[in-house]
């Protein structure tokens, strides 16, 4: 209940003095609590940023960027840059080198309380405008292993030889080409789309790996030469099976350890991985 005023605290209408709310420049971090329909997109936009100033002023974006929660607090930068936790040791002209900007754009932001010393206050946040801010990594999420584990290998037989013309084992754009690091090639496009066998032979195998290919199947054609698809959604080949060129052999999935709903296609000639671009059109 409100209490009652004292008669000479009490002023007339007469007497009220009305204000507008001064517009004064934003220079230091806000909060943002996270509503319904929210996405990074709308927020970047809503806010004029880039999206990458609010993933890394985010930790928690670093991990899970792609879904938002309603009532999810979000550090939001006045400009785009960089937000900077003060640790022992940093030094004005180390936080410029790092994020590429200049000293002087660090002391000159008026959001940031630095003395005339150039010292730097540890545990303090330091606003670094115009950061040159690296991509975000790339979430990679192991899909948990089935309950009853895939693993079907063909007994020791004599591998239909294919046509030793291969087709491409699906459409999409591709990802990531081969090289000494990743010898395959990635073809991204929808989950759950027909993956087909570049050409006819014999399915040897019938796999399940946690932590690298997920679902996959290899295809002997004959004289050494075999296919791996990998990171399947689904399989519709048993091992010992014969499949003929363009054949589907399972789904496009992101099972094991992979970014996204992606197939990621090998050619092996006795063993050993070779350039697909070498053998496909």
């Amino acid at each position: 209940m409100a209490l009652p005023l004292a008669a000479e605290n009490v002023v007339g209408r007469s007497a009220v003095v009305t204000t507008s709310e001064g517009q004064y420049p934003q220079f230091e971090p806000r909060m943002y609590v996270v509503q319904t329909g929210d996405t990074l997109s709308t927020l970047a936009q809503a806010f004029g940023l880039d999206q990458k100033t609010l993933i890394w002023a985010n930790e928690p974006l670093l991990e899970r960027r792609d879904v938002l929660s309603v009532g999810q607090e979000l550090v939001v930068l006045p400009v785009d840059g960089a937000l900077h936790k003060v640790a022992e040791g940093d030094s004005l002209a180390g936080l410029a080198e790092k994020y590429r900007v200049s000293v002087d754009e660090i002391t000159a932001y008026p959001g940031n309380d630095i003395g005339d010393d150039g010292l730097l206050v540890a545990g303090a946040a330091v606003v670094i405008p115009g950061a040159e801010l690296p991509d975000p990594p790339v979430r990679v999420v192991p899909t948990p292993a089935p309950a009853q584990p895939v693993v079907r290998e063909a007994p020791a037989v004599a591998a239909v030889s294919g046509s030793g013309t291969m087709q491409w084992p699906l459409n999409g754009m591709l990802t990531s080409g081969y090289s000494s690091y990743h010898r395959a090639i990635d073809i991204h496009t929808k989950a759950g789309l027909p993956v087909v066998s570049a050409d006819g032979g014999t399915v040897t195998l019938v796999s399940w790996q946690t932590y690298s290919y997920g679902y996959h199947v290899i295809i002997d054609h004959g004289d050494g030469v075999q296919t791996l698809y990998a990171h399947l959604s689904a399989i519709n080949v048993e091992a010992g099976q014969v499949v003929e060129r363009g054949e589907q052999v399972g789904a496009v999935g992101s099972t094991g350890r992979s970014t996204g709903p992606h197939l990621h296609f090998e050619v092996r000639v006795n063993g050993t991985q070779q350039n697909p671009f070498s053998y496909l059109p």
